[in-house]
């Protein structure tokens, strides 16, 4: 993470952003991401002339969206030189997770650092309903000093796979019964501010990619493992896109004909042994009374028995599966998030022994960082998918 930058106080609007030109989006973006930069050293990275360089960052200091830090020397011949940098804290971003029974809400800087949060339970689950809800989350955490100027929204779902012939903007999430929802739209009617709707994993992957764990990775993949499991994989930079077909696809890869049953009848699926369903009806069985992750995990780490075998096997399956995608992908880096992370945390002495069984040799070159167990990350990828919508304006991958 970057360190905060002071606040300047002028205060351009969000429509500023959205005036600047396409040829000085990539500069934008350079600075966002990757920090204060002089002016050689974003011309040297974006492949820029110093002349044309100069046309483009011109503007943009004028405006006061690009600022000049203080007086560095270059190292090669001691010249002066000011870096170029964004102020992080002069503009705000709602970020907004939804589960079936909850909203989680954060508010970021425009380097996604998160300076206020709250989570609640999920009232009436109609569109309009929600949208009025994330309206009155957005007022609470503006009373904090924190007025966010665009939003934006991730949940399990997509957009329809015949979106091309219907009306833009339509989302799918079945796990709140909505179907061929102008979700956008009804958003932005309750707001008042920019509104843009995401995949939940993939909006994931992107916060992680520019401001989290894989930040300078240019290929990764994230698994999640929690009420459903989830998919994306970056490649060359960039996030490839996914349909809703393709994550239930991977959600049933099979890792072992003899394992534990899904709820649709596959065995040793990932969803068998990795899904919070499957982890806690296990436990359940082998207990004989409901418990909770957090509980699992906590008993696994004491020793208990029932617990163990079931963080042993979640451990397990997450290094087949990261071994897997490694074999077929070539990326090495596997992010792994979700509430049942914990549960994976507790079992990863067994994660080598499964990444062994699915890699001829050096299954001990793949990383496989764990994220939060806790939504904080999840909604903190909505914000940076509004920083990268109405700031970097960079298109989303399709299946977003």
């Amino acid at each position: 993470m970057h360190a905060a930058s002071e606040p300047s106080g002028s205060h351009p609007t969000i429509e500023t952003w959205r005036a600047v030109s396409r040829p000085a989006r990539p500069l934008i973006r350079e600075v966002l991401v990757n920090g204060p930069c002089t002016r050689t050293e974003l011309a040297r990275r974006l492949g820029l002339s110093n002349g044309s360089l100069t046309r483009l960052t011109k503007p943009l200091v004028q405006s006061g969206l690009l600022v000049e830090r203080g007086i560095v020397h270059d190292p090669l011949n001691g010249h002066p030189m000011r870096p170029l940098d964004i102020v992080a804290k002069d503009y705000h971003f709602l970020g907004v997770k939804l589960t079936s029974d909850r909203m989680y809400g954060v508010v970021t800087d425009l380097r996604a650092e998160v300076v206020a949060e709250h989570s609640e339970p999920l009232g009436v689950r109609t569109p309009e309903a929600v949208a009025a809800q994330a309206s009155d989350l957005r007022d609470r955490l503006a009373r904090d000093g924190f007025p966010p100027v665009a939003a934006g929204f991730t949940l399990g779902g997509h957009p329809p796979a015949d979106d091309e012939a219907a009306e833009p903007g339509l989302f799918n999430a079945p796990f709140l019964d909505w179907w061929r929802v102008p979700l956008e739209s009804v958003l932005n009617d309750a707001m008042g501010i920019p509104c843009v709707v995401r995949n939940d994993v993939l909006a994931l992957a992107c916060g992680q990619h520019w401001f989290g764990v894989a930040r300078g990775l240019s290929d990764f993949a994230l698994v999640t493992a929690g009420a459903g499991i989830g998919y994306a994989l970056c490649r060359y930079n960039r996030i490839l896109e996914t349909t809703e077909e393709d994550v239930v696809e991977f959600g049933h890869h099979i890792l072992d004909l003899g394992g534990p049953m899904c709820p649709t009848g596959h065995r040793g699926c990932v969803s068998a042994y990795l899904s919070t369903g499957a982890i806690l009806s296990a436990a359940a069985y082998g207990l004989h009374r409901p418990v909770s992750l957090k509980e699992i995990s906590r008993r696994a780490g004491e020793g208990e028995p029932v617990s163990g075998d079931i963080a042993r096997q979640a451990g397990w399956a997450l290094g087949a599966l990261a071994a897997s995608i490694a074999n077929l992908t070539t990326v090495k880096t596997v992010l792994v998030a979700g509430e049942s992370v914990d549960v994976i945390r507790a079992g990863h002495r067994h994660i080598e022994q499964g990444m062994s069984q699915r890699r001829f040799r050096a299954h001990r070159s793949i990383d496989t960082p764990m994220l939060s167990s806790t939504f904080t990350d999840w909604a903190r990828g909505g914000a940076v998918e509004a920083i990268r919508t109405f700031v970097v304006q960079e298109d989303a991958p399709t299946g977003a």
